[in-house]
């Protein structure tokens, strides 16, 4: 319902006049509050079309706040990290130094499996760094330590029946080393004139072969004309067959030898299709035989599947067949010369070689080690090359060989992951007694690592928002391979002298094994591996750096902005406020008069 006023005639000057008086009034009100303030209005509304533009740039502002806050967070979280890799770096390369300084004997074995615990304490407890109660290395899982204790890792937790890492170097070296003979699993016989040497001819299969032992580098060698070296088996590698084709989503680990004798190990997962570029997918197969051919494929020509695990549900596993042994016949014809040799080099699974040489000598030498007695006859000869031949690759497995179980064992056991199916590789036997890994979990070895490992890069596992459109990853995780050479490098020289006390201080062995983990620390120490984590972090300070100088200009010119819109002129407002006082004295003045104006008055 609209009401309309009254109406007198001559009131519209009178509330004109009064109108004009209020308005004066507000104005004085409003100017008052700016001398006060500094602030042009009060509200978003009292801004006019100023206010889109303060709207704006608050909640830039706010953002921006909020952007340095977690940047200046992530700088400690970097800063911590990036000193943990230089830490690790720091402990690798003392220990690289002691052991190239110190390659003397027994006194010296003991003194850098001191050192290398130490380095490994050390080592450990760096990737266990926090920052703000989370911790650093455990990739998504960050309220618990990421990497347990040296003697864990070290000695197991049999409360649990849980073994650790000198359990899995006593299987190794037995494994390698081979019974009754300890002669690296190669078979050498004698009858009469002839000796034969073989690679291991009790595995029918060839898969205790593609793990364990000495392989022949190449056919053994005689010089002079009366030693004569024949071929009697071609060595073939043994072939993979899996029971069923995997499915996508599942994950196997592989392990295979290369052409030069190393083994590599990939972890695998089934995808549809196969992303471009991707290095841990398996293709999607339609049958068994398909899916074997494309494992096979993966050792490159003249390699090998060397072992299969999987936690795969029905059970994904790999039968081996098809390889045959390398084997020659060493023959005396006649009386060797004196300065005649036999050589025999040999393969190990690190990818290394070693080689077995042998001099003849003349009575009344006796078979020191590195020569061969020339006996009464050629069969004499024979059973005395025999002889020494059996001591020289005892020795020979003694020390380079069992040198390299050690740093195998401490690799496989730091591959080791939470993830189901990717735990370190144990020693069983197959249905022949022949030495074989097991290809299903077997939940009976401590795994060092108890962070995070779904896969995908370990920076991305966290990440923090510097920008309206940029998050800066920022995680890590301990088990990145170039952590895993270190530690390993670390570990295989401080747990020699506890699973092998008494071999551990010879010098052949420890000559041995100190080069070994000398060049695993090293290839940790080269990139890719920690430099290049080290380079993240370094990059990852870099960025938040110039994010927070970019965010600080950014709110410098804002606030520019808003002073224009948002701040009032103290000068114009003090000289607006002074015009309005006297025009409202005047208004007021004015408007006394008139309301004291009668007929009386104005005759």
């Amino acid at each position: 319902m609209t009401t309309i006023s009254s109406f007198a005639a001559g009131s519209y000057v009178t509330n004109r006049n009064t109108q004009g008086i209020l308005n004066l009034k507000s104005q004085l009100d409003t100017l008052s509050t700016q001398l006060s303030t500094g602030r042009t209005a009060e509200t978003y509304g009292g801004l006019g079309s100023g206010r889109v533009t303060s709207l704006g740039a608050h909640a830039t502002l706010s953002a921006l706040d909020g952007y340095d806050a977690a940047i200046d967070s992530a700088k400690t979280r970097v800063a911590l990290a990036s000193a943990s890799v230089s830490q690790v770096i720091k402990l690798s390369t003392t220990l690289t130094t002691g052991l190239s300084n110190n390659i003397l004997g027994a006194a010296s074995a003991t003194t850098n499996a001191q050192l290398a615990r130490t380095s490994l304490d050390g080592a450990l407890d760096a990737l266990n760094q926090q920052s703000a109660g989370q911790y650093l290395f455990g990739g998504r899982i960050t309220d618990a330590p990421p990497v347990l204790s040296s003697d864990v890792i070290l000695k197991g937790d049999p409360a649990n029946g849980l073994a650790g890492l000198t359990t899995l170097v006593q299987e190794q070296k037995a494994a390698d080393l081979g019974a009754p003979d300890k002669t690296g699993r190669l078979k050498l016989t004698a009858t009469g004139t002839t000796l034969n040497l073989s690679e291991d001819p009790a595995d029918t299969t060839g898969e205790s072969r593609a793990n364990f032992g000495f392989r022949f580098a190449k056919a053994p060698v005689a010089t002079g004309t009366a030693i004569s070296v024949t071929p009697t088996s071609t060595a073939a590698p043994t072939q993979a067959t899996l029971n069923r084709a995997p499915q996508v989503g599942e994950s196997f680990r592989v392990v295979v030898n290369l052409a030069d004798g190393s083994q590599k190990t990939l972890d695998l997962t089934v995808r549809d299709p196969v992303p471009a570029g991707s290095t841990d997918s398996f293709g999607l197969f339609g049958s068994a035989a398909a899916a074997s051919t494309a494992l096979q494929a993966l050792a490159g020509p003249n390699g090998e599947v060397a072992s299969f695990q999987s936690a795969a549900t029905p059970a994904l596993t790999a039968s081996f067949g098809g390889g045959s042994p390398g084997a020659y016949g060493i023959a005396v014809t006649a009386q060797p010369n004196p300065g005649d040799t036999v050589t025999v080099s040999l393969k190990l699974h690190d990818g290394t070689t070693t080689t077995v040489s042998l001099t003849a000598k003349a009575p009344p030498a006796t078979g020191t080690p590195g020569e061969f007695v020339i006996g009464a006859d050629p069969t004499a000869t024979a059973q005395n090359l025999n002889t020494s031949l059996k001591t020289a690759l005892q020795n020979a497995a003694a020390g380079p060989l069992s040198a390299s179980s050690t740093t195998r064992a401490a690799k496989d056991f730091f591959a080791g992951s939470p993830v189901a199916g990717f735990e370190p590789r144990r020693i069983t036997t197959d249905g022949a007694g022949n030495p074989v890994y097991g290809q299903s979990p077997q939940n009976k070895t401590v795994i060092w690592y108890q962070g995070e490992d779904s896969g995908g890069a370990a920076r991305d596992t966290a990440s923090v928002r510097i920008g309206a459109n940029r998050d800066l990853p920022v995680g890590g995780r301990a088990n990145e391979p170039a952590f895993q050479e270190a530690l390993a490098g670390m570990a295989a020289l401080a747990v020699e002298v506890l699973a092998d006390p008494a071999g551990a201080v010879t010098n052949d062995r420890f000559q041995a094994l100190a080069s070994r983990t000398s060049q695993i620390l090293t290839n940790a120490k080269t990139s890719p591996g920690l430099p290049e984590i080290a380079s993240d972090y370094s990059l990852a300070s870099a960025t938040l750096t110039s994010a927070a100088d970019t965010n600080r200009t950014t709110r410098a010119t804002l606030q520019d902005s808003l002073e224009g819109v948002e701040s009032a002129s103290m000068e114009d407002v003090a000289a607006k406020l002074l015009a309005v006082q006297n025009r409202l004295q005047a208004s007021y003045q004015v408007t006394s008069m008139i309301s004291k104006l009668s007929l009386v008055n104005y005759l």
